[in-house]
């Protein structure tokens, strides 16, 4: 049984066409409840019967918006995908509110932002002024919470132990994961560091995946 993990680059040491810039332009700035450093605040799936689920506010660039992004802790995703992962158990999909949409153009490999007087890349997203329009062309995104491994994992006694990598090259690291087959179908997406998604998910995920900004990782479950 394969299975992924979707990673969202955190080093440019070995990209050279893409930097700090270029990640803030492509995923965006999140926040939740008012606050910064959503990875901290995240919300799971399994608060779904509980609680209402907090909604991520993002600011972005309109330019060159990523049907698949990760601006915090779980995957953002365009409308036409969250369709069809609304059929697969155990993942909640809460619409993201774009809190400032504003008009910068940015391409791999231009790195030339830093003339136009920004100390840090984010100052971009947050400095330059909000188009109410881009509100109205932006479309639905959808984020795509879902649960921890550690909220599962006393359900499969039998899991066992397979050796997974997670960072980004060159400072990746890895480690030793329990994880089931029947864990992978009874939750098509859970979270253990990064997303870890069954192969029927990943197959709508694939080829909207930026592999510049995204590093997928294969793996066969015995």
């Amino acid at each position: 049984m394969k299975f992924y993990t979707i990673t969202a680059v955190s080093n440019f040491l070995e990209r050279p066409a893409i930097s700090s810039y270029h990640y803030a332009m492509f995923h965006g700035l999140a926040e939740r409840d008012r606050k910064d450093s959503p990875h901290q605040r995240a919300d799971w799936a399994d608060w779904a019967s509980s609680a209402s689920p907090s909604q991520l506010r993002i600011s972005r660039t309109i330019r060159r918006v990523p049907e698949i992004s990760m601006p915090s802790t779980h995957a953002v995703v365009k409308g036409c995908l969250a369709e069809k992962l609304r059929g697969f158990q155990n993942i909640r999909l809460v619409p993201v509110v774009f809190k400032r949409l504003v008009d910068m153009d940015w391409a791999k490999g231009d790195m030339s932002w830093p003339l136009g007087g920004y100390r840090n890349p984010s100052d971009v997203l947050t400095t330059l002024p909000d188009v109410p329009e881009f509100h109205q062309q932006i479309g639905s995104y959808f984020e795509v919470q879902t649960y921890r491994l550690k909220d599962i994992l006393d359900r499969y006694p039998s899991a066992k132990g397979i050796t997974i990598e997670f960072l980004t090259p060159p400072l990746q690291e890895a480690e030793v994961v329990p994880l089931s087959p029947e864990m992978l179908t009874d939750f098509p997406i859970f979270w253990w560091g990064t997303p870890i998604v069954n192969s029927d998910v990943f197959d709508i995920l694939d080829a909207h995946l930026d592999r510049d900004f995204f590093i997928v990782r294969e793996y066969e479950l015995p």
